[in-house]
């Protein structure tokens, strides 16, 4: 099990609200099926589906219900639970994966910008090399570049491959890694299957792949320098100047710099885990479970696990969620790692910016540019349950409080039970809520 895979999940429940832990699911995909391929277009997205007045704080980017390039209408945004991840950059466009009702093409990765809905890519599209897409991944998570450029994982049918990493951009889809490759770095490995890859705007990728070399299976972590596949670091690699061997390697975050960032336990080591920077940055680990928590924390506190996944900003500025505690007490925390050091953001029991307490944080945090967070936390006597924080250390504020009421007299939804806010540049930031009752849509919002 990855050390920085357990993580407390919110639950609603009445009045109560709690953040429960979970530990993280290395999950295989399922048997696809395949209809046929249906053309990309582009469809204007229908005015009175918007809903909220462009100058707004929030605005819809889009709702449940509205109408989906090449037909059919959006229904869900999620898949199975699973924390909603939307992708936002400079140009206001948004990335999110979606499923269609009433439509050959039943889900795909779509692109939202100025009113108007591109699809990316749908199931029974060709894939490249031969076969069709068939599905998304068990949690489909697409990167977004600030060209407009998306990158993600993807189930094929019929073809040479049975799962591949794309990269969508003006010329179509392009295949990074298929299963069934060589698996560069690893004598005699086979690529098998795919986590969610991370992509810069320089439109390089990092993602952890399954190999398998002989009866053995293990995480390689690669880098996409826009030309060929390069292995970064790989599961029982001997880590000289740490100790030990790496174990299990958690989702990569990349920046423009070619750093990356990711979470990893450690076998046999000094330390059970941590987070590592590679890539242009030599291989070392920055933080590791048994470090002295940041202030804020209780006193002789340390950091006792971290989160799945991580952020990193173009200032090799690293957020993350932790549990920070000893003596039997320990509490969540959002934290933060740069050029100042370790500092905490937000720690679970501190007055919360608008009111009320932290008494509990999302999957996992996000970041942007100039230093900005942001991360969904739950309340104790709060204005609501849970809400959207952002900001930078010392600086955080509330953005939106689950039922609120919006200047355009909308009510805020119910949030996902895994709920994500998605930092961008210029303080812009995505999050979804979700139908609870019979005329509620679920709905994907931009700040």
């Amino acid at each position: 099990m990855l050390l920085a895979a357990a993580w407390q999940r919110l639950l609603v429940a009445g009045l109560a609200v709690a953040a429960l832990w979970a530990a993280v699911l290395w999950v295989a995909p399922g048997t696809p099926n395949a209809t046929p391929e249906q053309p990309s277009v582009r469809v204007a997205a229908q005015p009175a589906a918007v809903g909220l007045p462009a100058t707004g704080l929030l605005r819809a980017v889009v709702r449940s219900g509205m109408a989906a390039p090449g037909g059919g209408r959006f229904d869900r945004f999620d898949v199975t639970s699973q924390p909603i991840v939307a992708p936002v950059n400079a140009r206001g466009q948004v990335a999110f994966y979606a499923t269609v009702l009433r439509a050959p093409a039943r889900e795909g990765i779509f692109l939202a910008e100025a009113g108007r809905i591109t699809k990316v890519a749908a199931f029974g599209d060709a894939a490249p090399g031969g076969g069709t897409l068939a599905g998304f991944a068990a949690h489909p998570v697409p990167a977004l570049n600030a060209v407009g450029h998306v990158a993600f994982d993807a189930q094929i049918v019929g073809g040479r491959a049975a799962e591949g990493i794309f990269l969508a951009d003006e010329d179509g889809l392009n295949v990074i890694a298929a299963s069934g490759d060589d698996a560069p770095g690893v004598p005699a490995g086979v690529l098998v299957g795919f986590d969610a890859p991370a992509l810069n705007d320089n439109d390089e990728l990092a993602f952890v792949a399954s190999v398998r070399r002989g009866r053995e299976m293990l995480d390689v972590l690669y880098f996409w320098n826009g030309r060929r596949l390069q292995r970064v670091v790989a599961e029982g690699d001997r880590l000289l100047r740490i100790g030990g061997t790496m174990e299990r390697i958690g989702v990569p975050a990349l920046n423009n710099s070619g750093v990356i960032a990711f979470p990893a336990a450690i076998l046999k080591g000094p330390v059970l885990g941590g987070i590592f920077v590679a890539g242009t940055r030599e291989l070392r680990l920055l933080v590791g479970a048994g470090d002295p928590a940041p202030g804020g924390a209780p006193n002789g506190a340390m950091i006792l696990r971290f989160s799945e996944r991580l952020a990193l900003d173009e200032e090799d500025g690293i957020a993350f969620g932790a549990y920070v505690g000893g003596g039997g007490i320990a509490r969540e925390a959002v934290l933060r790692i740069g050029p100042d050091g370790l500092v905490a953001l937000a720690i679970e029991g501190e007055t919360a910016p608008g009111g009320g307490r932290y008494a509990g944080f999302g999957p996992w945090p996000t970041a942007g540019p100039a230093g900005m967070t942001a991360f969904v936390a739950a309340l104790d006597s709060g204005p609501g349950p849970l809400a959207v924080f952002a900001g930078s250390v010392g600086h955080m504020e509330r953005v939106a409080t689950m039922g609120e009421t919006l200047p355009s007299g909308e009510r805020l939804g119910r949030f996902p039970l895994n709920a994500v806010a998605v930092a961008g540049p210029d303080g812009a930031l995505t999050f979804a809520t979700v139908a609870e009752e019979e005329g509620e849509r679920n709905t994907i919002y931009r700040r």
